[in-house]
């Protein structure tokens, strides 16, 4: 189990890694650009690259791709959400200790 929870974690950081820098640099553009636009570019490139992929390669292989880089996304934001559960239940512990 511990080895499974290691696992998890390691997919977890490597999918946060993969999604969230471009995540920021996406809304941080449209913020400052007065752009929304640019938050659609975010979503909708895994489709662009899938489109393109399937151009040369076939709609087996695009789809392939479309999985990964959507679950990529879904864990990414699904690890991130626990880990600031996570670490938000640390603080109540420290601060229950702390009275």
């Amino acid at each position: 189990m511990r080895f499974l929870k290691i696992v998890g974690h390691a997919i977890g950081v490597i999918s946060c890694l993969m999604v969230l820098p471009s995540f920021v640099i996406a809304i941080t553009s449209a913020v400052l650009s007065f752009n929304p636009l640019y938050i659609t570019y975010f979503f909708t490139s895994p489709y662009a690259r899938a489109v393109a992929v399937a151009e040369e390669s076939g709609w087996g292989n695009a789809i392939n791709i479309l999985l990964v880089n959507y679950g990529a996304y879904l864990i990414a934001f699904a690890y991130t959400f626990f880990a600031i559960v996570k670490i938000y239940s640390w603080y109540q512990i420290a601060k229950e200790a702390k009275k």
